[in-house]
C-alpha cells in the first residue's frame, strides 16, 4: 500500500509540476527588414488554456505591470546584457493607454529614463481575441512608427498565440540600431513577454 501512495504522488508530480515554456524553448520568431518598411517580426505558440482565463488575463491591463515586464529589467542579468531595459509600465485608465519606461545601456544616456505611450486596441471575435498596442505618435522622437499585435484563435482544445511586431525608426537611430542589435533585444524581449504570459496563465 506504501509504494502505491508513493507511485500515485510521483505520478501527480509529474503530471502538474511540468515547466511552462521558457524564452529559450519558444519557437524563434521571424524578423523581416526594409529600408521602406523597418523590422517586422512574426511568431506564433501554441499552448492549452481556457477561453475564460485568457481573456481574464489580457483584458486586465491595469495587472500587466505585476508580471509582463519580469526578466526584462536591470534586476535580470540577462537583461543588462541589452541596449535597451524596460524599467516599468503605467497603464492610464481614462485614455486606455500604457506608458513604458525604459533606460538605454549607452555611455552617456545611461542613467537617463525614457518613456513610449502605446494606445490599447482590444478586439473580440467569434473565435479568438485580439490586442494591438499601437504607439502614440506625441512622444517618440526617434519613432516613426512601432505597433505589437497579440492574436489568440481558440481551436478546441489548442490555442494558437499568434503575434507580430513593427518598428521603423528614423534619423541616426535607423542606421544604428542593426538587424543584429534588433534581433538581440526586440526578439528576446518577444519571446520573454510569452513566456510572463504563459507562465501568468498557470498561475
Amino acid at each position: 500500500m506504501r509504494n502505491i501512495k508513493t507511485a500515485a504522488l510521483l505520478l501527480c508530480l509529474l503530471l502538474f509540476a511540468t515547466p511552462s515554456l521558457t524564452a529559450a524553448e519558444i519557437p524563434d520568431p521571424v524578423t523581416t527588414h526594409s529600408n521602406e518598411d523597418g523590422y517586422n517580426t512574426y511568431g506564433y505558440i501554441k499552448f492549452s488554456a481556457s477561453k475564460r482565463k485568457i481573456v481574464s488575463v489580457l483584458w486586465n491591463f491595469a495587472d500587466y505591470e505585476n508580471w509582463l515586464l519580469d526578466g526584462l529589467t536591470r534586476d535580470d542579468p540577462e537583461a543588462k546584457k541589452l541596449t535597451c531595459t524596460l524599467n516599468r509600465m503605467e497603464y492610464l485608465g481614462e485614455e486606455n493607454m500604457v506608458r513604458v519606461y525604459f533606460s538605454l545601456n549607452i555611455w552617456l544616456l545611461r542613467n537617463k529614463e525614457h518613456s513610449v505611450l502605446f494606445d490599447i486596441v482590444p478586439l473580440e471575435g467569434e473565435n479568438g481575441v485580439k490586442i494591438v498596442l499601437r504607439e502614440d505618435s506625441r512622444n517618440a522622437k526617434i519613432l516613426e512608427s512601432l505597433f505589437y499585435t497579440i492574436a489568440i484563435k481558440f481551436n478546441g482544445k489548442e490555442t494558437t498565440l499568434e503575434y507580430t511586431g513593427h518598428c521603423k525608426l528614423k534619423g541616426l537611430a535607423a542606421r544604428f540600431f542593426t538587424m543584429n542589435l534588433y534581433k538581440k533585444n526586440v526578439e528576446w524581449y518577444i519571446r520573454t513577454f510569452a513566456n510572463n504570459f504563459l507562465k501568468k496563465l498557470e498561475a
